[in-house]
Formats: C-alpha cells, sequence, structure tokens
C-alpha cells in the first residue's frame, strides 16, 4: 500500500528498453532553497515557541505572553507547512526529454498533493512560450535569476485582438534561462 501512495505522490519514471536521457528539467534551484529555509525556521521557531508556551503556565508569568507565543506557534507551524508543500511542488515538477518521447511529472490539478506522469510521443510540443509568474513572490525571483514560467502546447497559438495566447498550454513554473535553451534546441532543433 505505502509503494501505491507513494507513486500517487511522486511517481517514478518508467523508460523503455533502450531509451536514451536526453534532457531532464526542474524548477530553478531557489524554488527548492527558499522552501527549506522556511521549513527550517518554521521548524525552530515552532520548537522554540512550544517550549516558551509551556513555560508560560509557570507563575510569573503575563498571561498575555501565552497570546504572544501561541501567536508564534501558529506562525512555525504556517512557515514550515508552506515550506514543506513548495518542498513536494519541487519534486513533483519535472521535464524529462528522451530520444523516444517527452515525459512530464506535474501535481494534478484536481487532486493536492498528488502527482501525475504524462507521456508524449517525441516531437508533439508546437510551441514553447516563456512568461512571467503570476505570483509576486516568485516573480521577483525571476527578475533576479532570469527564470520564466514556460508554456508548452501541442495546438499552437490563439490570435487575438491583444495578442497571442498559448492555447491548451502546461505551465511549468521557474525553468532557468539555460534549461529554456537546452529545451528549444532540442524541441525545435
Amino acid at each position: 500500500m505505502w509503494g501505491r501512495l507513494s507513486q500517487s505522490v511522486l511517481p517514478d519514471v518508467h523508460y523503455l528498453d533502450g531509451e536514451i536521457l536526453r534532457l531532464t528539467i526542474r524548477m530553478a534551484p531557489y524554488r527548492k532553497n527558499v522552501p527549506r529555509l522556511f521549513t527550517r525556521v518554521g521548524g525552530l521557531l515552532l520548537l522554540i515557541s512550544l517550549v516558551l508556551t509551556g513555560l508560560s503556565f509557570l507563575p510569573g508569568w503575563p498571561p498575555s505572553a501565552r497570546f504572544w507565543f501561541g501567536a508564534l506557534v501558529i506562525l512555525g507551524l504556517y512557515l514550515f507547512g508552506y515550506g514543506l508543500q513548495s518542498l513536494l511542488l519541487y519534486e513533483q515538477w519535472q521535464f524529462i526529454l528522451t530520444d523516444k518521447r517527452i515525459i512530464l511529472i506535474t501535481p494534478d490539478p484536481s487532486r493536492r498533493g498528488f502527482a501525475d506522469a504524462i507521456y508524449l510521443k517525441q516531437g508533439k510540443i508546437q510551441v514553447l512560450d516563456t512568461n512571467w509568474s503570476s505570483s509576486p513572490f516568485w516573480g521577483m525571483f525571476q527578475a533576479v535569476k532570469g527564470s520564466r514560467d514556460v508554456m508548452l502546447s501541442m495546438s499552437g497559438y490563439e490570435f487575438q485582438e491583444t495578442g497571442a495566447k498559448v492555447k491548451g498550454g502546461l505551465r511549468f513554473p521557474d525553468v532557468t534561462p539555460d534549461n529554456i535553451r537546452r529545451l528549444e534546441a532540442l524541441i525545435f532543433g
């Protein structure tokens, strides 16, 4: 049962016999490092605030201390939980290009915490478009590091009065500039 559950959260890639791996792309390293920092800070804050909350029940502590230490417990839980969730998302996003096909591992849009493995026949992606993140927090990192969200589509662009928009695309978050160039060369080269 544990194996089936772990495959639902972090699927293993099944390669064909003789299949040659050309490129593996994950999100930019800051999408792992920042949540790791949040997890560590949140865990430390949680530990310290739990100890202080326990001590605040001893005589001599003002009643308001329990409130503030309780607020720190909640903040620590939030940072720790956010960090763990973001680390899981980092592990779930993968773009794998082989000599025979494209393999995408993405979070399941309808089930939070689960992921899907999608296997596509080589050469079916027609559009690779780069965009800024919709999150101002990650957009700040993109501005500094040069990473962008990459839209991949099998059906092309849809032209509108205000410009062109990727039709039916999958957004892969925070891809580094060198991985974008390698991906363009392998898909369109």
